[in-house]
């Protein structure tokens, strides 16, 4: 096995397992997208900021993702080297075919990979099993490797960034404001726009006071862009922004709506979710998925849904795999009680925010993340 490439010190005239009488100093490598404004770069980016709150010595590894390097506030945070003697491995699933076989041999390498089906193909198993840990981001995750026999995987909640500023809250005396979002490079199929219209033209086909705002990036749009534009078309309620956005933009495109809706058919985490919860925002999402971590009748409002095959076109590694499909009629349902109760609504966003306030705080999940270390020895006591 070999390192990752410029994973020692950029000083070592050769790999470090070649040094084995020199030991590796007490500390955390933590890899991931640092840079990309992706997802995986935002988990990786607060993944960083929860073992932050500790005292550990911290390295931020950036794996280059091509065309994606537009993230400019770790710019500065960001080394070239991994000199410690935990390195910590944060992408999806996919990534770790390209991954497993650059493990460091003298360090303990976690893997803390995101997956979105049910289903795990058997030569993704086994790259996951050159690992000396493995964490889950979510229960649904978990839940997953279990089955596929990673009974010693630990679950490590996932870090959500959490305003000190006052949450606005949803606010019945405006126009209710509801907000969707997705990345067309991402397969779309997955995150379900043409349910989020439906739902909302269904849960408010004679009201004017209520408005659907659709953010959306990326290039492989297969058809749905101009499916979107036609829906923009027909009804001046629906809002479509199609730009990259910073994350200062989109916190305060967040701040402005007072739902968040994502009808999604998977979400190995469903970070959006968490997001608006902090934000102090209604949550409507389907009742599947990684997004149960954080979405349930008391923190927000799961949408039932039914039980479908995965489409071989519709996602990567697909075979045999299924997935939630959400009823519109019970998502619209759940739309218009909370324009009909925007208190109900309020108090359940509370209590969401409540509830990361108690699980995925930056100081919570640092804290979890040195117990683990310290009970195999790698952190001091």
């Amino acid at each position: 096995m070999q390192c990752y490439r410029r994973q020692c010190a950029a000083e070592t005239p050769q790999p470090c397992w070649l040094r084995r009488n020199v030991p590796l100093e007490v500390g955390v490598n933590l890899h991931g997208v640092f840079l990309a404004e992706t997802g995986l770069g935002e988990s990786a980016r607060l993944f960083h900021r929860a073992l932050s709150t500790q005292v550990v010595k911290l390295s931020a590894c950036n794996r280059k993702l091509k065309d994606r390097q537009n993230e400019t506030s770790f710019r500065d945070l960001v080394s070239n080297d991994a000199p410690y003697n935990v390195s910590i491995n944060i992408d999806g699933l996919t990534s770790f075919k390209g991954l497993h076989h650059q493990i460091c041999k003298r360090k303990h390498n976690v893997a803390y990979p995101f997956w979105e089906l049910d289903s795990i193909p058997e030569k993704y198993v086994n790259y996951l099993k050159k690992y000396d840990s493995l964490w889950a981001p979510s229960s649904f995750i978990l839940e997953t490797l279990k089955r596929y026999g990673f009974t010693e995987a630990e679950l490590v909640k996932h870090p959500v960034d959490l305003p000190v500023e006052k949450q606005q809250f949803v606010d019945p005396t405006r126009a209710l404001r509801i907000l969707f979002y997705f990345d067309f490079d991402s397969f779309p199929a997955r995150k379900n726009p043409e349910a989020a219209v439906f739902a909302f033209q269904q849960a408010f086909q004679n009201r004017e006071d209520v408005t659907l705002t659709i953010k959306a990036r990326g290039k492989r749009d297969v058809g749905r862009r101009h499916w979107l534009a036609q829906q923009v078309a027909g009804d001046p309620r629906i809002t479509i922004i199609d730009r990259l956005l910073d994350r200062k933009a989109v916190n305060a495109l967040m701040a402005e709506h007072d739902v968040f809706l994502s009808l999604h058919r998977s979400e190995g985490l469903g970070l959006g979710c968490a997001e608006a919860l902090a934000a102090g925002k209604a949550v409507v999402a389907t009742d599947y998925g990684g997004s149960t971590e954080f979405i349930t009748t008391k923190t927000g409002f799961p949408v039932e849904w039914t039980r479908v095959r995965v489409d071989p076109e519709a996602y990567v590694l697909a075979e045999n795999a299924t997935w939630a499909e959400p009823s519109i009629d019970h998502a619209a349902k759940l739309l218009r009680s909370i324009y009909e109760n925007p208190v109900v609504a309020k108090e359940r966003a509370k209590a969401g925010f409540q509830h990361l306030v108690e699980n995925h705080s930056f100081d919570a999940v640092g804290c979890k993340i040195v117990s683990l270390l310290r009970k195999k020895g790698f952190v001091a006591a």
